[in-house]
């Protein structure tokens, strides 16, 4: 892709979220005239560092700003990554229903994530409540792969009555148990009644924790 249509789409995303040239230029600790450069396609590659940072700012990918990722479709944005050792991945702030996961109002940010994520339907979400504390607390971030299987004792990602859960899946029988890390949690048993209840979103991969 050109520098000019690169330009393109650094304007197009300022002005969706509604930044303006000087914001971007604070936020990014450059000079308002870089930004205005850079929009206009009067400069060289904009460095690495700087395209993460500003993708980060408007809200969006780096593969998208850089062309990497094709165009945009309704309100959901591109989750290819355009190298094989790292990739970025889309920050969640919470799960309505999984058809609406990647809604560009949803992804908070993009995350730096290891290149063997790049394929595949994988995403962050932000932790909320205690439920699986002490191994899980707010804010921490868990890595999920999007599927609506999973195996026996694994930690996954369900929709329960409209409510986003982070928890275990145990199979006996008929029965399905439900189980967080924290004790004073107790055990959700479901039986095949309850299946309209209930939505596997995704399998819990690894988590992370911001200091």
């Amino acid at each position: 892709m050109d520098q000019l249509r690169i330009g393109e789409r650094i304007k197009k995303r300022r002005e969706e979220i509604g930044l303006s040239l000087q914001h971007v230029a604070d936020k990014l600790d450059v000079n308002r005239s870089s930004v205005m450069r850079w929009e206009n396609g009067e400069t060289n590659r904009i460095k690495l560092p700087i395209v993460e940072k500003l993708a980060q700012i408007l809200q969006t990918s780096p593969d998208y700003l850089m062309g990497y990722a094709g165009t945009e479709e309704g309100n959901s944005i591109s989750r290819i990554c355009s190298t094989e050792d790292a990739c970025f991945l889309p920050v969640l702030k919470h799960i309505h229903t999984a058809d609406r996961l990647f809604d560009r109002e949803n992804i908070i940010y993009y995350e730096l994530a290891d290149g063997r994520y790049r394929h595949g339907h994988y995403f962050y979400l932000l932790v909320s409540g205690d439920s699986m504390a002490p191994h899980l607390l707010d804010d921490d971030q868990i890595l999920v792969k999007e599927q609506n299987t999973l195996t026996n004792g694994q930690l996954g990602v369900f929709l329960l009555d409209g409510q986003t859960f982070i928890l275990r899946e145990y199979y006996h029988g008929e029965t399905v148990e439900l189980h967080a890390f924290n004790p004073y949690y107790p055990v959700l048993r479901l039986e095949e009644k309850d299946a309209d209840r209930i939505q596997i979103i995704g399998r819990v991969m690894e988590s992370r924790r911001q200091w």
